[in-house]
């Protein structure tokens, strides 16, 4: 890097010399990822690569990822690329490789309107959203106003994910009801291709009798023509109704498949949802467990219920502090602690708070609990250091759920990790 600077500056003195003294503006370079601002890290990471590029390039870097959950690698690796390490350098190569053509693409760019028209009309377009990423916060040419626009673009896509599964629950319901209408049509059509068996039945039958009358009147050839003619024109009468049986019996068959189709993906669909319904009963029953510190003894005469209830006094008048976690269940955070006996604050993780008061929400707390999966990077970092500098206990939990909000709980409580299998970090 150092040579490259000096034969830079010599370039410059070169041409400077050529023009009377003063050397030419070289043209801006595009940006490095360890230059671009911290928080553009996040969403460019989160977008680029999929986990298992991220795992395999992390690897290449030196980093031991086969104990990290996908969560942690992410957060590793963006705070990684604040400056120049190993990982910020096989990045910057990947995605130079990787979107090379969107970088030449937005190269024509001169400005930031410009850059900002390209990165609109990608979107729009729904065309390589990656690689146009990469190459518009890249360019030389964009500007920090430019840039959080994109940044607020990208970041409302992710919010996009969960309609799928909306999306899937009225598919369902829609396939449920058309699988009912399909089953009624597929009835009411062999009701209707029964009445043709009988009707060619009776038509056969009606037939076969006047072929006989026909033929026991073959002695009156003017009557036999007349009945051999009747008997023909009934039997294109057969003809047609034989044709309609054979179409109603292709309609019964296409009818069952798609019925059959529906049916599996119906089939599906319930067996996604009776997943979601096995994970909400774990996420139950770890709830119940959580909570259930020592058996009820009962009230003065009886012998207990049998059943696990909170200890009223795991927390003996302790502050909890909860920063982040989900808006509508920070009432139940708050029922939490106070049946353990402690005492409540909260603080959002700078959503809509600022992140100033988070210094002074850790001191008026005897421990915190941090829903990291729910707060900015620099919410983390702040918090973090926030508890080191005042020496009060904080216990770092993944998901913003009941459960594991309960396990940080218990493990402020037990003054130990017995969280650590559910994602739960005790610092101090």
């Amino acid at each position: 890097m150092a040579i490259m600077n000096s034969l830079t500056d010599l370039i410059r003195a070169g041409l400077g010399a050529e023009n009377g003294g003063a050397p030419p503006a070289l043209p801006r370079r595009r940006k490095r990822l360890w230059e671009l601002p911290t928080r553009w890290h996040c969403p460019l990471i989160g977008t680029c690569l999929t986990v298992g590029e991220l795992r395999k390039l992390a690897a290449r870097a030196g980093l031991d990822v086969a104990d990290m959950s996908d969560y942690t690698l992410h957060v590793t690796v963006v705070s990684s690329c604040d400056g120049r390490s190993r990982i910020a350098e096989i990045l910057q190569r990947h995605f130079e490789k990787q979107y090379a053509p969107a970088v030449k693409r937005f190269a024509c760019a001169r400005d930031a309107e410009q850059v900002l028209a390209l990165w609109k009309g990608a979107l729009a377009e729904g065309n390589d959203i990656p690689g146009a990423l990469w190459a518009a916060f890249s360019h030389a040419e964009i500007d920090h106003e430019t840039g959080q626009e994109i940044y607020g673009d990208i970041h409302m896509l992710s919010h996009q994910q969960g309609a799928a599964v909306r999306a899937n629950l009225r598919r369902l319901d829609e396939l449920k009801r058309e699988n009912h209408r399909l089953r009624n049509d597929a009835a009411a059509y062999k009701m209707g291709l029964a009445v043709v068996e009988r009707e060619k039945d009776k038509a056969v039958a009606e037939l076969e009798r006047r072929l006989a009358v026909a033929e026991q009147k073959a002695m009156l050839l003017g009557q036999r023509e007349i009945e051999l003619a009747e008997a023909r024109r009934q039997a294109r009468d057969y003809e047609h109704l034989l044709a309609r049986a054979e179409a109603m019996a292709r309609r019964i068959e296409t009818l069952e498949e798609r019925n059959a189709a529906n049916a599996r993906r119906a089939g599906e669909l319930e067996r996604k949802l009776s997943a979601v319904s096995q994970a909400l009963a774990e996420t139950e029953k770890a709830l119940e467990l959580a909570l259930g510190i020592g058996e009820c003894k009962g009230v003065a005469g009886t012998d207990g219920c049998g059943r696990s209830c909170p200890a009223e006094t795991a927390l003996a008048g302790r502050c909890v502090l909860c920063v982040g976690g989900r808006t509508s269940l920070v009432e139940a955070y708050r029922r939490l602690v106070e049946m353990q006996g402690g005492r409540f604050l909260h603080h959002d993780g700078g959503e809509e708070q600022s992140l100033r008061r988070v210094d002074s929400a850790v001191a008026s707390a005897d421990a915190v609990v941090c829903q990291s999966g729910c707060v900015s990077h620099a919410a983390y970092y702040r918090l973090k250091e926030a508890c080191k500098k005042l020496g009060k206990p904080c216990v770092f939990v993944q998901s913003p759920g009941i459960a594991s909000f309960a396990q940080g709980l218990s493990a402020l409580a037990g003054g130990t990790q017995s969280g650590a299998g559910h994602g739960i970090r005790l610092i101090g």
